[in-house]
């Protein structure tokens, strides 16, 4: 068996705490929605979806002892909303969240989810790696499951990222051929830049989502680190 990653979001987020207050910093170094184009851009003959990976969330919440870590991957997205839609179920992707909380650079918690369905092509998830459990945890799609502390959950969800694609692709088209009144705003005259228009809005994305006490995944320090990664695994 030979597992090949083919995505990579590198650095997603790191989440600083101290005294209660967190301070966040921002940066993404590798894959984003139908990133890389030739593996998972259907308009550009990438068929992979179920291995896009479209954004990692993290951020934590309550007070004091009784604090939660919440991570988001989110993948094989956006989508139009239809009648009967699941997420994909490629039992052959590993999903995988790091979490490196001693500013090393390598994570030292990783909890991995595989995909299966049962004979009625009903969805389940195994978890692994998960803080405080000594064994795989499963569950079906959109259910989301409590295990002592921990609550997990996979199935779609509204994509949550805003994005004007339309404005974007206006201004690159402005910019590429400036005679074009393609993106040129009527009131102004000038270029109109990317707007408040959310192409993501009302699309559906997959998503898998863990919400877990902080304390065992931020162990010593004060600062997590937070990627995700897909690899398919192939015979």
């Amino acid at each position: 068996m030979k597992k090949t990653t083919t995505l990579v979001m590198m650095g997603a987020m790191a989440l600083s705490i101290a005294g209660g207050v967190s301070l966040w910093s921002g940066r993404s170094q590798a894959a984003d929605h139908l990133d890389p184009p030739a593996r998972t851009d259907p308009t550009a003959g990438g068929m992979d979806r179920a291995a896009d990976i479209a954004d990692v969330y993290t951020w934590h919440r309550g007070a004091g002892a009784s604090q939660t870590l919440v991570t988001i991957m989110s993948f094989a997205g956006p989508n139009e909303r239809a009648a009967g839609q699941r997420m994909p179920c490629d039992r052959d992707v590993l999903y995988s969240l790091h979490y490196d909380n001693n500013n090393d650079g390598n994570a030292e918690i990783t909890i991995s989810a595989r995909m299966a369905q049962d004979a009625q092509m009903n969805c389940f998830v195994q978890w692994t790696g998960v803080p405080g459990t000594a064994a795989p945890i499963t569950t079906p799609a959109e259910y989301t499951r409590t295990v002592g502390s921990v609550r997990l959950y996979a199935g779609l969800r509204d994509d949550a990222f805003f994005f004007d694609l339309q404005g974007f692709r206006e201004t690159l088209m402005v910019a590429g051929n400036p005679a074009t009144m393609a993106g040129v705003d009527p009131m102004t005259g000038g270029v109109r830049m990317v707007s408040d228009r959310d192409f993501f809005a009302g699309k559906n994305t997959s998503a898998l989502v863990i919400e877990q006490p902080l304390t065992p995944v931020l162990g010593a320090g004060t600062t997590i680190r937070v990627w995700g990664t897909t690899a398919r695994i192939t015979m």
